[in-house]
């Protein structure tokens, strides 16, 4: 069998809707590695909120921020960093229309504004996050690779910012990440660096940001719990991240 390199979204996707693990999910992981195959993670998550997953799972390559940032036997691979002048456009208008914003490093997030606002709590506790800290100069002082807007889903038309594009990853809020910068994008440069085809990753996912590279890898597999536009654009449909999906696919695929 061909050596395969096989990707997992996080949320959604290796951890259940309880943030945990399931112990065949674990297993499953064991089976493949001492098959010889590459893992891999592609999340929206910085390194801070991945970190405790990347290190419990022992992954070594891990793309994080949609795809700005991207790491490979723990070393930095990958980065693309938001212009400031383009942030400073982000700050006006979601200071005009009352918007929360969230920016990120590779290591770290803050929120721009004083107020939360209500659809940033709402996102945050759906997933049992902690809201970011305030911090109005972050974005001047770090280098920001990635931002999340929060805003009705009718304003995102005002935020018309070309260095910019913007994916939904919950209905309270958007990733704002480079134009030309995706999940898809920095797993398929890293597969290449690393001697792998298109045809040999195997994906695994379930949210809006994942479609670009569930169309893209070899193999695209909708958890059983993903939005049905990534249903759509799969290869075929696993059980849910509750349902021992990640097992069952990797079975089926005579994987493990």
């Amino acid at each position: 069998m061909y050596k395969k390199f096989i990707v997992f979204d996080i949320d959604g996707t290796l951890l259940t809707t309880e943030m945990k693990f399931l112990d065949s999910t674990k297993q499953a992981l064991v089976s493949i590695r001492e098959s010889g195959h590459e893992i891999g993670i592609a999340t929206g998550r910085d390194y801070t909120s991945a970190v405790s997953i990347i290190e419990e799972l022992e992954i070594d390559t891990y793309v994080l921020c949609n795809g700005s940032v991207g790491y490979v036997r723990h070393e930095l691979a990958h980065e693309l960093i938001l212009p400031k002048e383009s942030l400073m456009k982000l700050i006006e208008i979601g200071t005009e229309n009352n918007d929360q914003i969230v920016f990120q490093t590779a290591n770290g997030l803050k929120r721009h504004f004083e107020n939360p606002g209500e659809s940033l709590t709402k996102a945050y506790e759906s997933l049992g996050w902690t809201i970011p800290d305030f911090d109005e100069m972050y974005w001047e002082e770090n280098p920001i690779i990635q931002a999340m807007l929060f805003c009705k889903s009718e304003d995102l038309q005002k935020y018309d910012i070309k260095e910019f594009r913007y994916v939904s990853w919950h209905k309270f809020g958007l990733d704002v990440i480079p134009r030309e910068g995706s999940k898809a994008k920095t797993i398929l440069k890293i597969a290449e660096e690393n001697g792998f085809k298109r045809e040999d990753i195997v994906f695994f996912g379930d949210g809006m940001n994942d479609i670009e590279l569930m169309e893209v890898s070899g193999i695209g597999i909708a958890m059983g719990n993903a939005e049905a536009e990534v249903k759509e654009k799969a290869d075929f449909i696993t059980d849910s991240c509750n349902e021992h999906g990640i097992y069952n696919a990797l079975k089926r695929l005579s994987l493990i």
